[in-house]
């Protein structure tokens, strides 16, 4: 855990949060389509519950989901202090990307991985109905249209930056070309008790 991290889930401001946003996006390791979040399902999908509790990942500190996954597999393990503590981060998390703005293009909610936006229709308690990318001048948004007619802006530009210079080094394959070559149909796992 960072100091910065540290700071943030002791005091939630939007300014500890950012300042927790910054650190992950300044990292060499930051990839906002890592293989982290599937790498802790793998591990749920085998039962291996300690693995997925001990992966750690910079891609994954300010990941709600990931902080939903260990308590998860916590809980399971009849670690109820730890499940609890892994529940607050997520929760904390959500509040943070929440303090960062209201959705709307003016002032959209600032996501650190594209997987945070549908944390956060479940935060928000909104179905997801569709999604559209936005360039507006220097910024990237992601425009989610939800069942009950809601729209939310999610202001991607780093994530889209960082995603845009991975592919252009060779590091990272394309992710819309990825799940089309894997032609995966999404199944909801045993453990997904939220979906």
């Amino acid at each position: 855990m960072t100091d910065n991290f540290f700071d943030f889930i002791m005091d939630t401001t939007c300014v500890n949060f950012t300042s927790s946003q910054k650190e992950v996006f300044d990292h060499s390791n930051y990839d906002p389509y890592s293989d982290d979040l599937n790498i802790i399902e793998e591990f749920l999908d085998k039962n291996e519950l300690s693995k997925a509790i001990e992966y750690n990942s910079i891609n994954l500190i300010l990941s709600p989901r990931a902080h939903l996954y260990k308590n998860f597999a916590l809980d399971k393990m009849n670690n109820q202090k730890g499940a609890q503590a892994e529940l607050i981060f997520a929760q904390k998390i959500m509040e943070g990307i929440s303090l960062t703005g209201n959705g709307t293009k003016e002032m959209p909610y600032i996501v650190t991985r594209i997987s945070d936006e549908k944390d956060m229709l479940r935060y928000f308690q909104e179905e997801f109905k569709s999604q559209s990318l936005v360039k507006n001048e220097n910024k990237i948004f992601d425009l989610i249209q939800c069942q009950s007619g809601k729209k939310i802006y999610f202001d991607i530009t780093r994530p889209y930056l960082k995603m845009q210079e991975l592919m252009n080094n060779g590091k990272i394959e394309s992710p819309l070309l990825k799940m089309i070559s894997e032609n995966k149909v999404q199944q909801k796992k045993w453990w997904e008790f939220w979906k």
